[in-house]
């Protein structure tokens, strides 16, 4: 029984750990720091009263990025106009998630923020955590086809945005938002 306690308090603490990813991850998906850190001390709060942690270090990570985006649902199923009361802050996809040359770049930190969240999500999973199709469609609760699918538009969206306005620094502020018919339309 002492290594059952063993095992919860390991993997406790390496949920802990995993705090500043989580955070990140609820930044992608909410692009509002107020809505990232509710959400974030919601998925710890339930997560650290499970009685049924295993081992793997991967499986707790993969169990919280699906708390925190099923808490993101459950949010959005109860406040429909959610999004609308909080607009994507464009400046969290700047130094703190986006990293190398894109980094700096406003223009397309204005874009990612501009994506549904479902596609930020699968980006973030996919490239930014390095997650498998299998663990970031299990995270975000999609078949491995429907996230291919979310992630075939994400890519559309911006290969479409680099055609047309790409990174340059004269691009007009009314030029940075994606229009969704062009999402549906290239991946349909």
């Amino acid at each position: 029984m002492a290594n059952f306690g063993q095992s919860q308090s390991r993997a406790r603490d390496g949920l802990l750990a995993a705090a500043p990813r989580l955070y990140k991850f609820a930044l992608a998906i909410t692009a509002n720091a107020d809505l990232a850190q509710a959400l974030l001390r919601g998925a710890l709060k339930s997560l650290q009263n499970r009685k049924d942690w295993r081992e793997d270090d991967r499986d707790h990570l993969t169990e919280a990025f699906r708390r925190i985006y099923a808490l993101w649902n459950t949010k959005l199923a109860e406040d429909p106009n959610l999004q609308k009361k909080y607009v994507p802050d464009a400046r969290l996809f700047g130094a703190s998630l986006l990293k190398g040359s894109l980094a700096g770049n406003a223009h397309f930190a204005k874009f990612i923020s501009s994506l549904p969240s479902q596609q930020r999500a699968a980006l973030y999973l996919v490239y930014g955590e390095g997650a498998s199709y299998d663990e970031a469609a299990d995270a975000v609760g999609l078949p491995v086809l429907g996230l291919m699918k979310c992630l075939a538009r994400g890519h559309v969206a911006l290969s479409h945005w680099l055609d047309t306005r790409g990174f340059s620094d004269s691009a007009r502020q009314s030029d940075l938002e994606i229009d969704p018919s062009i999402i549906r339309e290239r991946a349909a």
